[in-house]
């Protein structure tokens, strides 16, 4: 009888220090994207937590939400997509969570949705800062990682999307609720803190991440603004070395920070919730109990995404190269080659002598052998564009639906860490 009292006295434990796993995005749903999101539910409730399928359940498994903004909202309503909706409402661990000012602003009802499944579709009122949709994200978050910051890393510029006022949103909830912000600007996120930014039209994203600042500030918080170099300099911002060492532009709003990669990546390491445009953030529960001894001893796992063609944009060199400068830090990680990303795997790329293009086959290559860093690609999306992946890339592993949900899902066996990062590129 002892013995199973402290068997469930730990099972008890291991729920209740599992909040909900969060899918946020707020770009469009694709079908494709859409078909593997389903897939991932399935494998959540089937497999990891079938306990969630039980009508009388001893133990409340924690449920996987998605919180969707912007263009998402508008694949709720696609009729070609509504079917696989409905599979993953039937299973209990699965709910949706919307910001009804983004739902009123683009005309979409979700009534008879809710109707139908009132537990599992959320949406967040207009006059409750407490309960507000960016409120509920930090709550779900907050006490994973016992840290008092969430990151964002930035990859596309202000006003041509929408992904910076996302990002004041989000700042300014946390610092409502005593939590630094981190904004780590990648890529086309560098333009975020220009300086003479002067919308007409828009929020101006550079004051008021810089007013952002001043209050985490003044509330004894520590807020921080890290500018990836190459993606600065690269964009044109002119840069120098100032007295102390440290990198220097007159391009840059005095809050933001120009500094290398490995600077960014050393806040990877710690133990805080970092979102982007499209992430996951996967709780991971001990194996172990140790008294008095710390349960994360690993920085969390990370898990990268990449979804788009090699060369029409910068995102898929952009996640090889995070990949790298993170698995040398000593994080787990593994890159997956998935939707339009599967052509950086599939034929023979060709460098020309004299191109100054790079060849990403070559890059993935030299990189595939490193320590702490493994490449997968998905193979339902190579089998639907008709297409082989090229045999020279051996050190890249093929993995099918279920595969690719424990990857997502799951971390390294090896990893103690409180939650896996899942950022899509």
């Amino acid at each position: 009888m002892v013995e199973r009292y402290v068997r469930e006295i730990l099972h008890k434990q291991r729920f209740q220090m599992m909040s909900s796993n969060i899918f946020f995005t707020s770009e469009r749903v694709t079908p494709e994207r859409l078909s593997w999101l389903a897939e991932l539910i399935k494998f959540y409730s089937m497999k990891i937590f079938p306990e969630s399928l039980h009508h009388k359940s001893r133990f409340q498994p924690p449920p996987f939400t998605s919180y969707l903004l912007g263009d998402a909202c508008y694949a709720f309503i696609d009729r070609q997509h509504r079917y696989v909706w409905e599979d993953m409402f039937k299973l209990p661990a699965f709910r949706c969570v919307f910001d009804s000012r983004e739902l009123t602003l683009r005309g979409i009802h979700i009534e008879p949705f809710k109707m139908r499944f009132p537990d599992q579709i959320i949406s967040t009122p207009n006059d409750a800062a407490d309960k507000s949709f960016w409120g509920s994200i930090i709550d779900a978050t907050k006490d994973r990682s016992k840290s008092s910051a969430i990151g964002f890393l930035l990859l596309q510029p202000p006003y041509s999307h929408h992904s910076c006022s996302n990002v004041l949103d989000l700042f300014r909830t946390a610092v409502r609720n005593g939590v630094s912000p981190e904004l780590y600007a990648y890529l086309d996120g560098v333009h975020a803190m220009h300086s003479n930014q002067a919308p007409i039209t828009h929020e101006n994203i550079g004051e008021s991440l810089t007013e952002i600042n001043k209050i985490s500030m003044k509330k004894g918080l520590f807020p921080k603004t890290l500018l990836h170099s190459e993606s600065a300099t690269s964009r044109g911002y002119s840069t120098f070395i100032g007295e102390n060492g440290n990198i220097v532009s007159n391009c840059i709003i005095p809050p933001g920070k120009i500094t290398d990669i490995d600077q960014i990546v050393f806040r990877f390491c710690k133990n805080h919730n970092i979102l982007s445009h499209t992430s996951f953030s996967i709780k991971i529960y001990p194996k172990r109990i140790i008294p008095n001894s710390s349960l994360f001893r690993d920085p969390p796992p990370l898990v990268l995404l990449a979804t788009h063609s090699p060369y029409g944009t910068g995102y898929t060199i952009g996640a090889i190269t995070l990949a790298v400068a993170c698995a040398f830090r000593g994080i787990s990680t593994r890159c997956v080659f998935i939707e339009d990303g599967i052509h950086a795997i599939s034929g023979e790329h060709v460098q020309e002598s004299d191109a100054p293009q790079f060849d990403i086959q070559a890059v993935i290559t030299s990189t595939s052998n490193l320590d702490n860093l493994e490449y997968y690609y998905y193979a339902p999306s190579l089998s639907s564009r008709g297409l082989s992946a090229n045999p020279v890339l051996s050190n890249v592993l093929k993995i099918d639906p279920s595969e690719f949900a424990r990857i997502v899902l799951l971390p390294p066996g090896h990893v103690e860490a409180s939650h896996q990062r899942v950022l899509v590129f």
